[in-house]
């Protein structure tokens, strides 16, 4: 594979692992409100959803080893090995927002 197209394929995955970044990160917030009180108004509050932020680290770490290998393919060439594993956690970072939108929501 020539250099191009090895920056290419490693920019790509990356891109990819970012879109499961931000994905999962907008998922941290939950906003819920409670009932109105005497003076007609309901109160907004925001809570943090934890399976979020853990799969936000997640995704994060994901997108950290991501942007090492793309330095090292600007580098050098890589064995197909790494590829490989390179091709897993992208897929690990675009899973996460799934999963962690499955989980069930707090109740207030």
């Amino acid at each position: 594979m020539s250099r191009v197209q090895r920056i290419v394929v490693a920019s790509a995955l990356l891109v990819i692992a970012v879109l499961g970044l931000v994905s999962v990160a907008s998922q941290i917030g939950v906003t819920y409100y409670l009932p109105p009180d005497d003076s007609g108004f309901a109160s907004t509050h925001v809570a943090v959803f934890a399976p979020a932020v853990v799969g936000t680290v997640v995704a994060a770490l994901v997108v950290f080893v991501l942007v090492v290998l793309l330095i090292v393919v600007v580098r050098r060439a890589v064995p197909l090995g790494m590829w490989i594993a390179a091709a897993v956690v992208a897929i690990v970072a675009l899973v996460t927002p799934f999963v962690v939108g499955m989980l069930d929501r707090p109740t207030f």
